[in-house]
């Protein structure tokens, strides 16, 4: 014997998915009831709960290495739902992410995201990735030098933008013991960083300089 599933027209309509989460919360519903009302609606053929249900006894793991068209297949599943889909699942993966889309929209911002990575023994040069909507994709280690030097090529600053499919990139890197202004090695660095940005379709957004005091904005003194 194998109990049977009911449809979403045999729930009265108070304890449907979604009156059901406006009544009591996210928490109280199962994951076919979230899915179902993510997913809106199903078809003539098949109800949004059984859909959901279809989707979920797949597995998250195979629903997410499956093509679209192969989710197409999966009865119920038009492309409009697959899409749908593959965008949830890519929102759960970023939220899961170290930096869950926080977004960057000030020096202060990046700053603090990015203050913990320097070590006062060594300069480093690190990138801040962002999407366009300044969303944060990843931060790199670019390169790490002595106590008053560090250097890396556009190079090596622009592959992880590719990798990470980047929009924007905020350079940083340390005085240990030195003052905030930028020597002009600093200026002429980041002159040729965003020249190879403005080629390849990146933008630079910024270049802070960090010591033990605070921090300065290329962009905010004028210097890009």
């Amino acid at each position: 014997m194998r109990y049977s599933y009911r449809s979403i027209k045999d729930i009265p309509e108070e304890h449907r998915p979604r009156e059901k989460l406006k009544k009591l919360g996210p928490e109280k519903l199962s994951d076919e009831e979230l899915l179902a009302v993510i997913l809106g609606s199903g078809t003539r053929e098949i109800d949004v709960l059984t859909l959901s249900r279809l989707i979920l006894d797949r597995g998250w793991r195979e629903i997410g290495e499956l093509p679209l068209e192969e989710l197409t297949k999966i009865k119920g599943m038009g492309m409009v739902k697959a899409l749908q889909i593959k965008a949830l699942l890519e929102l759960a993966k970023r939220i899961g992410e170290p930096f869950g889309g926080e977004k960057v929209l000030s020096p202060e911002k990046a700053y603090e995201i990015l203050r913990g990575y320097f070590d006062d023994r060594k300069e480093s040069l690190i990138a801040l990735y962002l999407d366009l909507s300044h969303r944060v994709r990843g931060v790199e280690v670019v390169a790490v030098g002595g106590l008053n030097r560090v250097y890396a090529s556009p190079k090596e600053i622009i592959r992880p933008a590719l990798e990470l499919s980047a929009y924007g990139i905020i350079l940083a890197h340390n005085h240990p013991q030195g003052e905030l202004n930028p020597s002009e090695e600093d200026i002429s660095f980041t002159r040729r960083v965003k020249e190879a940005c403005d080629i390849v379709g990146f933008e630079l957004v910024d270049h802070i300089i960090v010591n033990r005091d605070g921090f300065l904005s290329m962009r905010e003194r004028g210097l890009m």
